[in-house]
């Protein structure tokens, strides 16, 4: 069985997506821009472009894949999405047909992009309409600031979609930027710990420093928390090139992580080499670094907690679904068939499904 443990449904971004109105939506993605610097294809690398979270730039949503704004008196564009997305929408139905076509039996539709109560209600919907094809997550919005009976809210609603809606894991539920080793986020870790769902961390795109404080902190959670499931995709976030100044050399940062018993890591992310202006010949498939990387991380750990991911539609920025699948079954000429079978399968088989 294969099972794609990094996919995406969503709605229309030109939408409301859930929020109030399509302002609230479009201003919540335009705060996101810093992050996909230098790393998504631009029409410019000069900095100064990037919109401000609240910035007056004529943000928008166009066709096939990116967005627009307008600042210093130069429209600027940045590829989102692939191109091969007429609108920035992203069905199950999509998605289904691109995994029946490439023999994906099942996908983790890892939550976000758009408002988090209306994501529960569009994933539990595509969970109904397809039995047995997705394993839904869930996002939150649990904040240290707020109140005890708010932030008991946020804990009830993770019951309420394992319990209810079927939902089999958390996607960075809290806010990124808070310390999660605080006690405050005690009822937090424990109520995730004792439902057996694994918890998605979004690290990186960020500052070197907030990356290495935040996964360090996530390392002293676990060692709280030693039932807790953590998984980090995107390879953690911050594969750079070696001239850029929060270049880590991964994965050594991680290897802390990578050494606990209930650390996951994804394999298959090759975005992270998409850009030709960092990555030269080595942005080209089958992406050597990448291989480089997870041989390495393997002879350390094996491969029993390697979980392939795709990140799909994003990952038709660079190949498509069939070459992510055969980079595994063909490239990885270091690991058995047992080991593959695990990667595109086998442990998101025993993690999500028991």
């Amino acid at each position: 069985m294969i099972i794609d443990a990094h996919a995406h449904a969503f709605p229309d971004h030109g939408g409301a997506s859930g929020y109030p109105d399509v302002q609230t939506n479009l201003r919540a993605q335009q705060s996101t821009m810093a992050n996909f610097w230098g790393r998504m294809l631009t029409n410019t690398l000069e900095r100064k472009y990037i919109p401000g979270p609240d910035e007056d730039v004529n943000f928008r949503v166009g066709k096939y894949g990116r967005y627009y704004w307008k600042k210093y008196g130069r429209e600027i564009w940045l590829q989102r999405f692939p191109p091969i997305m007429v609108e920035a929408e992203w069905t199950p139905e999509q998605m289904v047909a691109f995994m029946d076509f490439a023999g994906v039996e099942k996908a983790v539709l890892q939550a976000g992009y758009m408002e988090p109560n209306y994501c529960r209600q569009y994933f539990a919907e595509a969970l109904k309409k397809f039995p047995g094809r997705f394993i839904g997550t869930i996002v939150t919005e649990y904040d240290m600031t707020k109140s005890e009976k708010r932030r008991m809210a946020e804990v009830e609603k993770i019951r309420h979609s394992v319990e209810v809606l079927g939902m089999r894991g958390v996607f960075q539920g809290f806010v990124r930027e808070q310390p999660c080793d605080d006690p405050k986020y005690d009822p937090y870790w424990k109520t995730i710990a004792s439902l057996r769902i694994p918890h998605f961390c979004w690290t990186g795109f960020q500052p070197k420093k907030d990356y290495l404080d935040f996964i360090a902190r996530i390392e002293k959670v676990m060692k709280k928390f030693p039932e807790l499931i953590i998984i980090v995709g995107h390879l953690g976030g911050n594969v750079r090139p070696p001239h850029d100044p929060n270049f880590t050399d991964t994965p050594n940062e991680l290897w802390p992580l990578l050494r606990l018993p209930n650390f996951y890591f994804e394999v298959g992310y090759v975005l992270a080499y998409e850009n030709w202006e960092f990555w030269k010949e080595n942005y080209e498939y089958p992406y050597p670094l990448h291989t480089q990387l997870i041989k390495r991380i393997y002879e350390e750990v094996g491969a029993d907690r390697l979980l392939w991911g795709s990140d799909m539609p994003f990952l038709y920025r660079t190949c498509s679904y069939l070459q992510a699948l055969d980079l595994i079954k063909l490239h990885f000429t270091f690991l058995s068939q047992e080991e593959k079978d695990k990667i595109l399968g086998g442990n998101a088989q025993k993690l999500f499904l028991g």
